[in-house]
Parts: C-alpha cells; structure tokens; sequence
C-alpha cells in the first residue's frame, strides 16, 4: 500500500513540475523533494516504519497541494506591463 501511495505523489510532483514548466521556470527544489518522501515514505513502510511513512507522505501530499494552488508567476508579471 505504501508503494502505492508513493507512485502516486511521485506521479504528482512530476505531472505538476511539467505543467509548470509550460508556462514558467518554476525552482526544482521542491520537486526534488516530493521525489525524496515518496522514495523514503515507500522505503520506511515497507522496512516497518509504517506511522513514519504515512506522516511522511501525508507531509509530502500537503506540499504538492501547496505547489498545486500556487499563481503562475507569469501572470503576475503580465499583469504589470499591460
């Protein structure tokens, strides 16, 4: 079940960094780390770190929803030479 969960938020960060991409040069790091917490989430749950790799992932989901609802900063920018 932790891999499972861990393919998902590695789907996430990577889906999320390329739609970013497309409109702006968004930073890798916190790609990067979201890439780190699913390898790590999916190594403790499976190595019996089970309620340390579920606060971990639950951290990680909470960090992509945070990436997920910030503006694209282009707008922004857009928005003041108009």
């Amino acid at each position: 079940m932790f891999n499972l969960f861990s393919v998902l938020l590695f789907m996430a960060a990577a889906g999320l960094f390329l739609l970013r991409m497309r409109h702006e040069k968004p930073s890798l790091a916190p790609y990067l780390i979201l890439c780190h917490v699913s390898i790590v989430g999916a190594w403790l749950g499976n190595n019996g770190g089970g309620p340390a790799a579920v606060g971990l992932l639950i951290a990680g989901s909470f960090l992509a929803l945070h990436l997920a609802s910030q503006p694209y900063e282009d707008d922004a920018e857009e928005t003041r030479r108009s």
